[in-house]
């Protein structure tokens, strides 16, 4: 039976909506939004229940009444299961006069063309329910005199690695044309198979997810032979297949310095890295010099001849090294 996952990529959806409301680029958000009917928009008034497009015009409209605002994420969750996805915060919005307000917000995305729509938005502003219903209620799990414990899995989030790092770009080679191949749903079944060997894969290797969007994913490690050993586990599980289905990924790995701000990180190793990334064919990982010189003393991995290659905004040549065990 299959099982939702955590998804990276519903979550920087729900990042993503937040910077387009912020910025008032409607465009943005009406194309994140389905133009189904069946659209379906819930606020806190009791006249704001909206199905259709219509209900998003609604929204765009009372933002501009407002002369716009800031939404600061809570601590959002996410998860998908197939073409359906599901995403939960407790945001704050910040009003021009710089007022906040406690929000809570839940979407219901499914899959339309390719892409991840929503299909329900629930956004309310909590209050208290003494001023509800005159009365406490129990919120806490603490104010159950009996309660069934149950083991329960670890959800903090790994430590990012901070100062020196190694970071790796993956994507799957020629996605579009699974996709086509697939269609919307299997697809998603794809991804879902292709994100959990790539985490799980992370993560025994003390590795982070900075970042995840479609088929690709920004990861980060402590040292260069974590960063290799992780991509190697991941390759050769995906090279086994999906369902039958060959699929092939590719990786790029690049050692540095990076600015780390918040969950992510920033600076020049971070862009070469992705160039890196942009470089390596299908099925191949693909090392800087910086990477290879790291590892090579270990004696544990095995590098091809390197081929010389020019970053694209990046100045110099670098030498490239296909990492073949």
């Amino acid at each position: 039976m299959a099982e939702a996952l955590p998804s990276e990529e519903l979550r920087a959806f729900l990042l993503r909506l937040y910077a387009a409301m912020r910025e008032g680029d409607d465009d943005s958000v009406r194309e994140m939004f389905s133009a189904s009917a069946y659209l379906l928009n819930i606020g806190t008034d009791a006249d704001e229940w909206w199905t259709g497009p219509a209900g998003t015009e609604i929204m765009l409209k009372q933002n501009r009444e407002l002369g716009g605002f800031d939404i600061q994420p809570g601590a959002p969750v996410a998860y998908s299961l197939g073409n359906v996805g599901w995403i939960a915060d407790r945001p704050r919005m910040v009003l021009p006069s710089g007022d906040q307000i406690a929000l809570r917000i839940t979407l219901v995305l499914v899959i339309e063309r390719g892409h991840w729509r929503i299909a329900q938005w629930h956004g309310s502003m909590g209050d208290r329910n003494e001023s509800s219903f005159g009365r406490v209620l129990t919120k806490s799990i603490e104010d159950i005199e009996h309660s069934v414990q149950k083991d329960r899995p670890d959800m903090r989030p790994a430590s990012a690695p901070d100062g020196t790092v190694t970071i790796a770009f993956t994507d799957i080679e020629s996605s579009s044309a699974l996709l086509d191949r697939l269609g919307d749903t299997e697809f998603m079944r794809l991804l879902a198979w292709h994100d959990r060997i790539v985490r799980e894969a992370a993560g025994q290797h003390s590795g982070y997810v900075v970042k995840s969007q479609g088929d690709g994913f920004m990861l980060a490690f402590p040292s260069a032979a974590l960063a290799l050993r992780a991509s190697l586990s991941m390759r050769e599980r995906i090279r086994a297949g999906f369902e039958g289905l060959p699929v092939r990924i590719r990786v790029g790995l690049h050692s540095g310095e990076a600015i780390k701000r918040s969950d992510d990180f920033y600076g020049r190793t971070v862009v070469i890295a992705a160039r890196v990334g942009g470089m390596a064919l299908g099925d191949e990982i693909l090392a800087s010099d910086l990477v290879y010189a790291l590892a090579r003393g270990l004696g544990t991995f095995t590098f091809a001849a390197p081929r010389a290659a020019v970053l694209k905004g990046i100045e110099g040549t670098f030498e490239l090294y296909p990492v073949s065990a």
